[in-house]
């Protein structure tokens, strides 16, 4: 996700993981913004904008991909997995950092079952705490972006009640042979 902000033209001034693997990854493909190798559990929003070049500037975006394990159809789909709440340390960091918007992406699997309820209280509690939800939510399959797989993902995006909401491109099934010609 850093890479495609970063191509739509947004400066990523920080990002935030638990893995030191992923951390030095990070760090190599985007050397200019600040990593914070930490979880989440144990990170506010006022020490994201302290250890970064953040500080006290507004905040266009905050995006993520909360831990998705728990909510994925070829997992054991337990409500009660442990990664399944950091979805809710994601929705604690935006209304801490107050951001225009929000974009959060997931598997498909949190819109299913059990696992809905925690995805519609997240709705909820986005709504409660002076953001707008696109809604529907959408559930997007990358196969119709241009990428040569089917990863279908949930996109949650909101903004600050009164800005404008994005809207959703929706683009038909890409056929890269249909004009090919064999001679």
């Amino acid at each position: 996700m850093t890479l495609g902000f970063e191509k739509a033209g947004f400066d990523v001034m920080a990002a935030v993981e638990l893995d030191p693997i992923h951390c030095a990854t990070h760090e190599f493909n985007f050397p200019f913004w600040s990593v914070i190798c930490e979880s989440v559990e144990k990170l506010s929003g006022k020490e994201v904008r302290s250890r970064s070049e953040i500080g006290n500037r507004e905040i266009d975006v905050v995006f993520g991909g909360p831990p998705c394990q728990g909510f994925s159809m070829i997992g054991k789909r337990e409500f009660d997995d442990s990664r399944n709440m950091l979805i809710s340390h994601f929705l604690r960091l935006v209304l801490e950092l107050k951001p225009k918007y929000f974009v959060m992406e997931n598997v498909a699997g949190i819109t299913i079952g059990e696992h809905k309820k925690l995805l519609l209280r997240v709705i909820r509690e986005f709504k409660q705490n002076g953001y707008d939800v696109l809604e529907p939510y959408q559930v997007l399959d990358a196969s119709n972006y241009g990428v040569p797989q089917h990863r279908k993902r949930l996109f949650l995006i909101g903004g600050r009640k009164g800005l404008t909401l994005p809207f959703i491109p929706i683009r038909p099934p890409i056929q890269p042979f249909k004009n090919l010609r064999i001679s």
